[in-house]
Parts: C-alpha cells; structure tokens; sequence
C-alpha cells in the first residue's frame, strides 16, 4: 500500500474496504438508487469516516471510476477508480489517500477532493457534469413545501426522512445555491426540489410586492420569464411585514395580474405570527389586533383564536387557488404545535413553509407531521 504522507482526511484501509465494496457490487451496472441502498445496507461501519452512500456517482467517461461524499476529518468527494483506470479531469488538485489492493485483491487509486458547503466550484462540478439529476427544478404547488435556508446537511437529512415516514416530497431550499446542491447530493436528493434564488441553477424566484404597482410588478414577472422561460417559477408578497392579508384584497391583486397576463406561484401572507411570542390562545391575548379579526373569533370560531387562524388560512388559501397559487408562510420558533396543526389543516397540505428564526433545520420531520394536515 502506497500511502500519501501528508495528512489526509481518511484512513487508507477504510478507503480501500470502501473501494473493494464498491467495486464488488457496483462494478459493470448502472449506479442508480436501488444499488446505492443495497451499498449501505451491506457497508459495516468505518473507523475514520461517514459515507454518504446517496452520493454516489460513477464517472461518465471514465470506466472502472466512481465519486461518493464522506465525512473524514473534514467533508471530502472520494475519488476510487481501478488503477488500470484513465484518469478524470473533473476534479483537478484531490489529495492522494493511497494506491493501494483491496481485500479482494484489486489495485485502486483513492483521492480525496475537498468538498464541504462552501466548495462551490466542485458542487456545481458535481451538478453539472458529474450527476445532473441532483440539480432542482419547479415541482408545481399541489404539495407541501418545508423551505429551509441553513444546515443544509441537516434538512436534506429531514427531508429524506419525511419521504420515508409519509411519502411526500417536502423539499425546498432558501439559501445560498451551493449549500443546497450540496445537500442534496450527499444525501442524494433527486426528486427535484425548488431552489429559491437569483442565479442559476435556482428554479425560482421571489419578489417582494408591497411597495410595487401592478405594472412594476408585472414588468418585473416579464423580465424573469424571459430571463428564465416559462417554466420558471415566481413567488411574491403583496403585504408589508406586519400587516395582515385579506383575501378579497388577495384575490383582487391576482386577478388584475392574471388581466396581464401574470402567473405566480406563491403568495407570502402576512397572519400575526410574531417571532419571539407564541400565537394567542384566547381573545384576552389579542388586544391591538384588527377588529374584523377579532370579530371572527368571537362569532365564527366561538372565542378560539385558533380555529379562526385555520379558517383564515382556508380563505386565504382558496384565494389563491383560484389563480392557480397556493399561498406561504414564515414561522418561527415560539409557534406551538397546535398553532402548525390550525395552518396545516386550513392549507389543506398545500403550502409552502418556509423556516424563520428559532425553527431549525433538525425539526422539519416533527413539523411536517405537524403541517401535513
């Protein structure tokens, strides 16, 4: 075994039991998700590394050349091909783990390239040249969207484990474009995920309303269109933070965008939800709030608070529909559950929710049960 001598992220004799599995089970088929599972069913577990099996990819030109995402030291994309092997130009500058024989007598080359969130280069290598199918694209609104925009390991992670636990696809991602790609590769998210953002490869885009006229907005809808084409999603918000949405006022303003020829695809409203202060539980913790609000509570939803925020969710979800949109909303980490289970159950599992402060990544699981409806 030829060992690097300087330090290097992994130890050679996991990177070569990596390799002999690989190579034992993956070798001459197609590297699809049904042989990434068996892999990590069969994998034991590694000394000096995490692999993250829904990475792995083999090369498109090169043969006998495959690429899977590990954390060692730090997160690498190892690079394990035959020795006999042409090389690849992907992913110029890795670091040599070693050459080294498997357990089953093969002789391979393993490098390791950095690749952590902020390796932007090599993700978009990876995206784009490597496995396209990790790269997002508009997954319509007849679903729940969970959008988070931190800890991107961590809520692909989630996002993985909803798609078990309920079979829905609540993936979407708020933040910077390379840290997304980033985790959805190594999780190996492939069923799309709307990327919310200005630069490509984001799927869509939003803009903030409030202070634009009808043809501001509907100038600045054109530009993206053409920008993007006609698949290219756009989500906006109509209200100032801190004021309330009305549906009649809603629909008013989608319908002259329709007039012109304008489609969006979500609307931001605006609830109360306060960040920092759990929602009222009674009308006694409503002082300031609007009257008609408050009217609501009193007659429609006989003093619970609750029960009028899932009716208004209703109405201003059906709102939306109308024009084809469903509607968005920000939480934060002082909603209760039972204040997720009122939106949940007014959206009708169709929203898109995007986390705000105090609302981690590591929750989307417990909130998607919440939220599904």
């Amino acid at each position: 075994m030829i060992e690097n001598s300087l330090s290097v992220p992994v130890r050679a004799h996991d990177a070569s039991q990596l390799a002999d599995l690989i190579f034992q089970f993956a070798e001459g088929r197609t590297v699809d998700d049904a042989l990434r599972r068996m892999l990590a069913a069969r994998a034991t577990q590694f000394e000096s590394m995490t692999v993250y099996w829904g990475s792995l990819a083999a090369d498109p030109v090169a043969k006998s050349t495959y690429f899977v995402a590990v954390d060692g030291k730090s997160p690498v994309l190892l690079h394990i091909a035959l020795s006999s092997a042409p090389g690849s130009g992907l992913f110029p500058h890795s670091v040599l783990v070693g050459r080294m024989r498997t357990p089953r007598g093969l002789e391979v080359v393993v490098n390791a390239i950095p690749f952590a969130a902020g390796d932007s280069d090599r993700i978009l290598v990876y995206a784009r040249q490597l496995d396209r199918t990790v790269l997002p694209g508009p997954q319509g609104v007849d679903t729940l969207f969970i959008a988070a925009g931190r800890d991107a390991n961590d809520a692909f992670g989630q996002f993985r484990a909803v798609q078990r636990k309920y079979g829905l696809s609540v993936a979407a991602w708020t933040g910077p474009m390379e840290e997304g790609l980033w985790g959805a590769i190594r999780h190996g998210w492939r069923e799309g995920f709307p990327l919310r953002g200005e630069t490509e490869p984001s799927s869509r885009s939003f803009i903030d309303a409030s202070a634009l006229s009808d043809e501001e907005l509907g100038d600045r809808v054109n530009f993206l269109r053409r920008l993007h084409g006609r698949t290219y999603d756009i989500d906006v918000r109509f209200d100032a933070r801190g004021e309330w949405t009305r549906p009649e006022a809603m629909r008013s303003r989608l319908e002259r965008l329709r007039t012109a020829g304008c489609a969006v695809q979500v609307v931001e409203v605006e609830l109360g939800l306060l960040p920092g202060t759990p929602y009222p539980a009674s009308l006694a913790e409503m002082a300031g709030w609007p009257e008609d609000i408050l009217s609501n509570v009193q007659w429609k939803a006989a003093g619970r608070p609750l029960t009028e925020l899932r009716q208004r969710v209703e109405e201003l979800q059906q709102a939306a529909r109308q024009f084809g949109a469903i509607i968005g909303i920000t939480g934060h980490g002082a909603l209760t559950d039972e204040t997720l289970e009122a939106i949940g159950l007014g959206a009708a599992r169709r929203l898109w929710f995007t986390l705000g402060d105090g609302l981690g990544s590591n929750r989307i699981l417990d909130m998607a049960a919440l939220l599904r409806g």
